[in-house]
């Protein structure tokens, strides 16, 4: 054979064991995988979200003597489970005189609805609710309560306060059917669906422009984040999760199950009034805030507002942390609707094993309020993160008007150390073990995730008796 015929027969039989191969690897588990691995993303596919970073990955450093400062995460949040609704597990949903309601009081069958205004799931759900009323009649009564932090519409808030409002004048039910038909939702339509339901419309302005049902509304909102009613809309029956599909034919059947229980109940001795109590009783909730209550110390601390206020909003925070600045707007502004009754009391959490600027950043801090200063400059600080080396902080002290002279001499002095090392230590005493981590009246804060206003406005309101 010739050499040339040689090179291309050894060739061949190469390919051919090559391709042979490749197809049993593919045809294997273990296989299929690496293939997958080996394909490259397609153009324009999302990527998963950045994770929290991670304290292992930063540099190596020599470890330090006192305990290891936390990692920079998310407070943490209860667990939003997506499982299939357990048909045995009871949630203590709790009834409100003020609750919007269609049917007596004394039906044995509570049907609560958590949804809102401008939402399309809860917009989508609502004739089913027509099927009960039709179906049941007098043994059911429906409570339909507001989901709206966060507001799945921009006047959900508004339309919620309006639907109590009417609910005052014992006309939710009509404003309910007008203005839940469309989400295009706003002030001229909710004076629609009032004027159509009959409500004495100017009692309800009167009524929006106080303010009156603000927390109402959000006090149903912190009920389903306690029952974890986190999807549009959420329905329980006697405390009782209707599981997906949410339709008719899946909740008509539970609440002919429930009501039998309830029944069985009365033939038993249990009061009818009573009913609804004793289903409850014992059901699962999650508070949303944590205790005992720690002292904070506040002594040399920046403070934002009333020193006198009588809710004390306390956070833990790294100028380094991206989490802590975005969620500083949010406490600002819950602080900025109540200037009288709540004050922020800013505490030091450097996370100096990965953030490198924090502890000269919380110094800075320090020294600017020592000119009465540690708000603007605190804002100026997070507004840039990426920029917190020793030049950026002297420029930054100019930018927010300080004495840049006295405000060196107080960085190389040390000023405020003292009290940033207090801080870290009570956290780490407290638990703390992220950042930003918020306590209200030194209650750790479980409330609504991503602390926006009014979730902060919602555990004050219920747990901390602001008005």
């Amino acid at each position: 054979m010739k050499k040339e015929q040689v090179i291309i027969t050894l060739m061949a039989a190469f390919i051919a064991g090559y391709v042979w191969g490749r197809q049993a690897i593919k045809s294997s588990p273990a296989g299929s995988a690496m293939v997958a691995a080996e394909a490259p993303a397609l153009p324009g596919a999302a990527s998963p979200p950045p994770a929290a970073e991670p304290a292992s990955a930063a540099p190596s450093a020599p470890a330090p003597s006192p305990p290891p400062a936390p990692q920079a995460a998310p407070a943490a949040q209860p667990a939003q489970n997506n499982a299939p609704a357990d048909p045995n597990q009871i949630w203590r949903v709790t009834l409100d005189p003020a609750d919007g309601r269609k049917g007596p009081d004394t039906a044995l069958v509570k049907v609560v609805v958590f949804g809102a205004f401008g939402n399309q799931e809860t917009t989508d759900f609502a004739p089913a609710l027509n099927d009960v009323v039709k179906t049941f009649g007098d043994k059911v009564q429906i409570r339909f309560k507001h989901k709206v932090i966060p507001a799945p519409h921009p006047d959900a808030q508004m339309a919620a306060e309006a639907s109590l409002a009417c609910q005052a004048q014992g006309k939710f039910w009509p404003f309910f059917q007008a203005a839940i038909k469309s989400t295009a939702i706003s002030r001229s339509a909710v004076e629609d669906a009032a004027k159509a339901a009959g409500c004495d419309v100017a009692k309800m302005n009167a009524d929006l422009a106080s303010g009156k049902w603000r927390g109402q509304a959000l006090k149903d909102s912190l009920l389903a984040n306690e029952v974890a009613a986190h999807s549009y809309p959420n329905i329980m029956v006697n405390g009782v999760r209707l599981a997906p599909p949410k339709t008719w034919d899946h909740l008509k059947p539970l609440i002919e199950e429930q009501l039998k229980k309830a029944e069985d109940k009365v033939k038993a001795g249990t009061p009818a009034a009573k009913v609804y109590e004793e289903a409850i009783k014992g059901g699962k909730f999650f508070e949303q805030t944590a205790g005992p209550a720690m002292k904070i110390a506040t002594e040399g601390s920046p403070i934002l507002g009333n020193p006198a206020a009588k809710i004390e909003v306390e956070v833990y925070e790294d100028f380094q942390c991206p989490f802590c600045s975005k969620i500083a707007p949010s406490i600002k502004e819950f602080q900025k609707r109540f200037p009288n009754d709540v004050k922020i009391v800013y505490k030091h959490m450097p996370l100096t094993d990965i953030h490198d600027h924090a502890q000269q950043a919380a110094e800075a801090s320090m020294a600017a309020a020592a000119q009465g200063k540690f708000w603007e400059y605190h804002d100026i600080l997070f507004a840039n993160q990426s920029a917190l080396d020793t030049n950026n902080l002297e420029a930054y002290a100019q930018q927010a008007g300080l004495d840049v002279a006295k405000f060196k001499a107080d960085m190389a002095k040390g000023v405020g150390r003292d009290i940033i090392s207090r801080d870290a230590n009570e956290g780490h005493q407290a638990g703390v073990s992220g950042t930003p981590s918020v306590f209200i009246n030194g209650l750790k804060y479980q409330g609504p995730k991503g602390y926006p206003p009014e979730g902060l406005e919602a555990v004050a309101r219920a747990y901390l008796g602001l008005k």
